[in-house]
């Protein structure tokens, strides 16, 4: 049975880009340390959503139909919930910038669309790695 990688490509996707946008950020802003908070945290949530949605996908296929469609509907307003809740908390306490935090999401999307390519380049490497 083969390995399934997808979520570790999707978390290496969403890394590398939330890399690329922290180097934005400090060639842009000077408030350093607020905007770095705001993202990574924003990066955080992102990757919290990609790991949930895997294992709910995982346990919604051992229901059946009706069961799975509850479940489904039940950990998206969990994602919501907890991302909501570390929102909040980023902007009641002001931790981090609020717009860094909402653009450190976006890589989830961003990375799942990216995830055949990093596959490819995973999948190289291993075989060169293999080789040697």
């Amino acid at each position: 049975m083969k390995k399934n990688d997808t979520l570790q490509e999707l978390l290496v996707g969403i890394i590398l880009l939330g890399i690329a946008v922290q180097m934005v950020c400090i060639c842009v802003s000077k408030d350093y340390l607020y905007n770095a908070v705001g993202l990574w945290s924003g990066i955080a949530i992102a990757c919290f959503m990609a790991i949930h949605m895997k294992r709910s996908i995982e346990d919604a296929l051992d229901l059946g139909e009706e069961g799975a469609e509850k479940y489904a509907r039940k950990a998206y307003v969990i994602r919501v919930l907890v991302s909501a809740l570390v929102i909040g908390v980023v902007i009641y306490f002001n931790l981090g910038n609020p717009i860094t935090l909402v653009i450190g999401i976006f890589p989830l999307k961003l990375s799942a669309y990216l995830q055949p390519q990093i596959h490819k380049v995973f999948s190289w490497l291993w075989k060169r790695r293999k080789e040697d």
